[in-house]
């Protein structure tokens, strides 16, 4: 069995082997010391020099995307959202799940964000953009250059979901004038899924502090921010992952830290899609991140790609939902795999397809 999903991934050996040795209670000092030491790696990883800048939530990614919009938006913001795909429009179905008053640019399939597209949107109060970065349902990857400059002109608080980008691609908060990050476990940490972590600028973080409650009581990020000053969390957490976050976190510092991390990512995707090319498999025009290749199918069906890899050789590739569900598959490219696994993904997506279509061609002789 392999996986090339979007995550969870093909998880690392010391992740798996840290159940072997039993854990911690976890409101004791030496859980809270794992919990720190964590968190100021992590923060370092995605740029924020912020101190106590992140906290961490026993939840989903898209609950983590939920918690941000209760605990950031209030009456007087006007948010513009990035909508190009599936996850962009669940910032979309989220703020208007919490009556916030929001406008999006909406982006087809296939059309890349730009300049021009963004510029319609200048000059009309708007106080926050909330992104998408990397829109992990068709694989764009946006320019965080271009926002960054969008936001800066217009005066805007900047929210990143960067949960399939973070430790695929190249990210730094303070770089890019970033002021929340939302990131996941199951992607680029290679880890379980069920834990995410929002990480914070000093501007947005008085926002929060300075604002009424938010609506939930257990996403109440006032007490996070409480909590995890003494390396805690109100409520209980998702202790096992915390030792998988741990052994991962010391795994990518003898890898030999994040640039030699994101490059061996970074190969593994150039690798994927010369090959691609070669086999005379299509890949969509516009910018891609490092983490998944979307590829096209026009002669098959690609939701039939996706079941049988699954039933006859036990490899995992991502379908998509909607309209592109028989056009478009993702193959990850995060996680426990290397050049010898996409060789062998290859050789039986070729098997795969060349079988797929003699079946067409036998229907359409019929």
């Amino acid at each position: 069995m392999k996986h090339f999903i979007v995550g969870p991934v093909e998880m690392y050996p010391c992740t798996k082997e840290i159940y072997k040795d039993g854990i911690v209670y976890f409101r004791t000092p030496e859980f809270s010391k794992i919990v720190l030491n964590c968190l100021s790696k992590l923060s370092c990883l995605i740029g924020n020099s912020e101190e106590s800048s992140m906290i961490y939530l026993t939840a989903s990614g898209t609950a983590a995307m939920e918690a941000v919009v209760e605990n950031t938006v209030f009456d007087n913001d006007k948010v513009l959202v990035i909508n190009g795909g599936t996850f962009g429009h669940r910032f979309c179905e989220l703020l208007k799940y919490h009556n916030k008053n929001y406008e999006s640019l909406n982006l087809s399939w296939g059309e890349a964000l730009n300049e021009d597209l963004l510029n319609k949107f200048d000059n009309q109060n708007f106080t926050m953009l909330f992104v998408n970065l990397h829109e992990t349902s068709v694989g764009q990857l946006y320019d965080i250059e271009l926002l960054k400059r969008f936001c800066k002109k217009n005066n805007l608080l900047l929210v990143v979901d960067a949960i399939s980008t973070f430790l695929a691609d190249d990210y730094n908060m303070d770089k890019n004038g970033i002021d929340v990050t939302i990131a996941s476990s199951q992607k680029g940490l290679c880890l379980s899924a069920g834990l995410s972590f929002v990480s914070v600028s000093k501007r947005i973080k008085e926002k929060i502090l300075n604002a009424p409650n938010p609506s939930s009581c257990y996403f109440n990020f006032k007490d996070y921010f409480k909590n995890i000053e003494r390396g805690q969390t109100p409520y209980t957490p998702a202790v096992h992952i915390i030792y998988e976050l741990q052994a991962i976190l010391n795994y990518i510092d003898s890898f030999g830290g994040k640039e030699k991390w994101l490059e061996n990512i970074k190969q593994k995707a150039q690798y994927f899609r010369k090959k691609a090319q070669e086999f005379g498999y299509s890949i969509p025009k516009y910018p891609l991140s490092n983490m998944l290749t979307p590829l096209i199918f026009n002669d098959v069906k690609a939701s039939d790609v996706v079941l049988e890899l699954k039933d006859k050789y036990q490899i995992y590739v991502n379908p998509c939902g909607g309209e592109m569900a028989d056009k478009l598959i993702r193959v990850s490219h995060i996680g426990n795999t290397n050049l010898q696994d996409i060789d062998d993904l290859f050789e039986k997506m070729n098997i795969v397809v060349g079988d797929l279509k003699n079946k067409e061609l036998v229907y359409d002789r019929k």
